[in-house]
């Protein structure tokens, strides 16, 4: 995420600068749509992030609170692999659910670009 806003070409400010539009319009309509898919990707990799993570959540939970990473690592200690391995299997479904509706947002954005740049 750091290395895009460095290699959007400064031309584009300059032209809208140019252009008479202000700070706030050349945000919402050159800088936000090109760095939608920087941020998206960092929301879904900290998602990820944040599901898959054991240690931090080891010292979150109480004995009343269930969260999944743990009830998951709780099976498997117990011996109950069947019921940790649908879980898990759930767990990684509802990840690749996200990250497949990420790809087809990226995908829609990517594909409204290239139509604009047709059309141009």
């Amino acid at each position: 995420m750091e290395s895009l806003p460095g290699q959007i070409d400064k031309s584009l400010d300059e032209a809208s600068l140019s252009l008479r539009a202000g700070s706030l319009r050349t945000i919402t309509h050159i800088l936000l749509p090109l760095l939608r898919p920087a941020i998206l990707s960092a929301l879904i990799y900290s998602f990820v992030r944040a599901i898959t993570t054991v240690s931090a959540i080891v010292f979150l939970v109480t004995p009343d609170t269930r969260v999944a990473t743990a009830y998951i690592l709780n099976r498997v200690e117990d011996g109950e692999y069947g019921v940790a391995i649908a879980y898990g299997s759930i767990l990684i479904v509802v990840m690749l659910a996200i990250i497949f509706i990420f790809d087809w947002l990226i995908g829609e954005s990517r594909t409204s670009r290239s139509k604009a740049k047709n059309q141009a």
